[in-house]
């Protein structure tokens, strides 16, 4: 008996969950929009303004799955990617892909090999109707922590940042399908959650969920630390990677950072803004911001820094932290960031997250402490090689073992 799985774009954790099934021989088929062939991606590599798309997409081929049964929908994903490179779309689009899931995965679904279908929040909904239907178990994937929780943590956010907020308020909800949410929930099996902080989201609401932590791994070839990091520059460098947003806590941090009063360090902001535009013209001294940066260029951002900082409110599992961790970098972050198993004291601070007064602390620490810093980085370094994405793999398989015989 085999596992039906789909993906609405395919990601490096996707990746990995179809390939625990096909690993352990029972992978019906892998339902994704669109997986370009290596002599594809190597054609729009080549066309003038379609590289950077290229780039991207080149992020979907994964060559462990290049043999695993695929079921694929180009033509739709084509039109999706078009109207993306003029402009258009949006999160439309996005629930488009979804929406062209659930219809290939609940046809899907009726293969008599099929014993347990496994997909994603926001993307589930039909095909786990049709497989409760036809007496077959629903494997659902929470890649960040559960949506009611959410709403009611950014409501919070909202009120006390206010002043952040960008222009026309926060990003709009208008095609977030709550009721859905719930209800895959509901029909859900088993949930996988990569971190304990999502898997607490959902026990808080729904104690009688079965819920299996998975930990994401790590890709520790890709990165590797910087040598004499502390020679090149003698101010002493915080570094954010991601969204700035209010959910990764970057109001808070640009408060801790003033009220810190460091002298001799600076903090950098590497990622898409999301707050209020204004807010971005008046960060403290010694904190600056960059736009989003590419996948290529991040290790010379991890390179140029001393201490990761991710303040986080609400995640799953942040792979920037295992990124910098794997690059030596200390980390200060929350438990909200999903990585209180990979640090430790050895290895950097993690401080409850929305503590004004613990963050002002952690940034100190590190300012005082700045001997400590390269026997932190190596012990960074060592944490995440231990993160494996084969120990993820067999977590997955484990729980989807229990449901298909």
């Amino acid at each position: 008996m085999t596992v039906l799985f789909g993906h609405p774009t395919g990601n490096p954790n996707s990746h990995h969950a179809a390939l625990a099934h096909f690993e352990a021989g029972r992978l019906e088929a892998l339902c994704v929009p669109w997986v370009p062939a290596a002599r594809t991606l190597r054609i729009l590599d080549s066309i003038p303004g379609i590289a950077p798309m290229a780039r991207r997409l080149a992020r979907r081929r994964f060559e462990p799955l290049a043999r695993a049964p695929m079921i694929q929908g180009r033509v739709g994903e084509l039109s999706r990617l078009a109207q993306r490179m003029l402009g258009g779309g949006g999160e439309r689009l996005s629930y488009e892909a979804n929406d062209w899931l659930m219809r290939v995965m609940t046809a899907e679904c009726a293969r008599d090999s099929v014993s347990a279908v496994h997909s994603y929040e926001d993307c589930s909904l039909s095909q786990f109707q049709e497989a409760k239907r036809r007496g077959k178990a629903c494997i659902y994937d929470m890649p960040i922590g559960y949506y009611p929780a959410w709403e009611q943590r950014q409501a919070e956010l909202a009120r006390r940042y206010a002043a952040w907020l960008p222009e026309g308020g926060l990003q709009s909800s208008a095609y977030a399908r709550p009721a859905q949410k719930r209800e895959e929930m509901e029909l859900a099996d088993v949930v996988l959650a990569p971190s304990e902080f999502v898997a607490d989201t959902i026990r808080e609401r729904l104690p009688y969920k079965i819920v299996t932590v998975a930990p994401y791994g790590v890709e520790q070839e890709s990165w590797d630390p910087a040598q004499g990091r502390r020679n090149r520059d003698a101010r002493l460098t915080f570094l954010f990677v991601g969204q700035c947003s209010l959910r990764k806590g970057i109001p808070l941090l640009l408060e801790a950072w003033q009220a810190a009063g460091l002298t001799d360090a600076r903090l950098r902001l590497v990622g898409r803004w999301q707050l209020r535009a204004g807010a971005r013209r008046d960060l403290p001294a010694g904190a600056s911001w960059s736009g989003a940066v590419p996948r290529s260029a991040l290790k010379a951002e991890y390179g140029s820094a001393d201490v990761f900082v991710v303040p986080s409110y609400f995640e799953g599992r942040a792979l920037v932290i295992g990124e910098a961790m794997a690059s030596a970098l200390p980390v200060l972050t929350t438990r909200a960031s999903g990585a209180d198993d990979m640090v430790d004291e050895t290895c950097g601070r993690i401080i409850p997250s929305g503590d004004l007064d613990a963050l002002v602390d952690g940034l100190r620490w590190f300012d005082r402490n700045r001997g400590e810093i390269a026997a932190m980085g190596r012990a960074a370094r060592l944490r995440a090689s231990g993160c494996t994405w084969k120990n993820y793999r067999d977590r997955v398989s484990a729980a989807a073992a229990a449901f298909v015989r």
